[in-house]
């Protein structure tokens, strides 16, 4: 009799612990980040709505948090989320910045002042988002391989979006700095971490995914180069890395030269990077990556504004804003002196 009991006590303590290690709430947790990374981000590749996506990612952050309570690991897709959320806020930071510039040279200094500031605070949002899909990123190869990103031997990586996950993190980083920059440090990004995700870049195939790896590795040596030959070939990496871009279809490279050539003020780098992504045909873009290329065409119109505000006081034309106003064709003196005659 005895026996039995103790059995049937063991069989009450087997399906509670089993029951307790299995919650409904992590079951469904899990399979949400499972079908998430599965169905949702191959899906939302193909878009080009980045409003509906940034605004989306919005949303599914707290929902993604609150699995953690049961121990459902959310990391990858929370750096993804992060990430995309990020978009909005740092776009309307840039017309934040466009109607400071636009305001100061309207002589509406208190305007221009208040816009400053509220960028600012964009800025700060903006980078606190970035700076949390580096984080997120960092944790899951932390947790899953032991791989501290940029230290040591690279993860061998079980599948594509691991991959895909660490170029996100890394170009997370690399805008969380811009961002905290152009708020004035308002988070205060550990420097340790630009030349980590440098190295990290390593483990990527440069071909494989669109020469965006080349891309951030020589960006962030323009910004602390360590001498004048070690930029002018980061400058060139940029360069080769568009060339990449132009045959795999995906313009983040693009983006990625004119942002770093907007922030170090080479106008010269920024004029052929401008000239380079116009001359790209639509036709040569890669359909199944149309949500990349629209944020690589949203970053590269920030970068165009900024630089026609600059000086001509608006924002750059629709389209053709690498026709700049210096390079428009002038009349000739034969021509002038015709129509005066006339």
């Amino acid at each position: 009799m005895s026996t039995s009991r103790n059995a049937f006590r063991l069989s009450v303590l087997s399906i509670a612990l089993l029951t307790a290690a299995c919650s409904p709430n992590q079951i469904v947790g899990t399979q949400l980040n499972k079908f998430a990374t599965d169905h949702v981000l191959p899906a939302a590749m193909t878009t080009d709505d980045i409003a509906l996506i940034c605004h989306a990612n919005e949303s599914t952050v707290p929902l993604l948090m609150g699995y953690e309570h049961y121990k459902v690991n959310s990391d990858l897709v929370l750096a993804f989320s992060y990430s995309g959320a990020a978009i909005c806020t740092e776009n309307d930071a840039v017309e934040k910045e466009l109607w400071s510039s636009l305001a100061q040279k309207q002589k509406w200094y208190n305007v221009a002042e208040d816009a400053r500031i509220s960028q600012q605070l964009l800025n700060r949002d903006a980078g606190m988002r970035q700076l949390k899909a580096y984080q997120y990123t960092a944790s899951y190869f932390q947790n899953k391989y032991n791989y501290d990103l940029g230290e040591g031997s690279c993860p061998k990586f079980n599948k594509n979006i691991e991959e895909y996950l660490l170029l996100v993190g890394a170009t997370a980083a690399l805008q969380a700095l811009q961002n905290d920059i152009a708020s004035g440090r308002l988070i205060n990004v550990d420097m340790s971490i630009p030349p980590k995700v440098g190295r990290a870049m390593a483990c990527l195939n440069n071909d494989k995914w669109w020469g965006e790896p080349q891309a951030i590795a020589s960006g962030l040596k323009t910004i602390l180069p360590k001498d004048a030959n070690e930029e002018a070939a980061a400058w060139k990496g940029l360069q080769d890395a568009t060339d990449v871009g132009l045959q795999t279809g995906v313009r983040l490279s693009h983006a990625t030269y004119a942002i770093m050539a907007s922030s170090k003020g080479r106008d010269d780098l920024l004029r052929d990077a401008l000239k380079r992504y116009e001359a790209i045909p639509n036709e040569s873009l890669n359909p199944q990556y149309k949500l990349l290329n629209q944020i690589a065409a949203l970053q590269i119109r920030h970068v165009a504004d900024r630089y026609w505000m600059e000086h001509e006081g608006h924002r750059a034309p629709t389209q053709n804003f690498s026709s700049f106003w210096d390079e428009k064709a002038q009349p000739s003196k034969d021509l002038g002196q015709l129509l005066d005659n006339m």
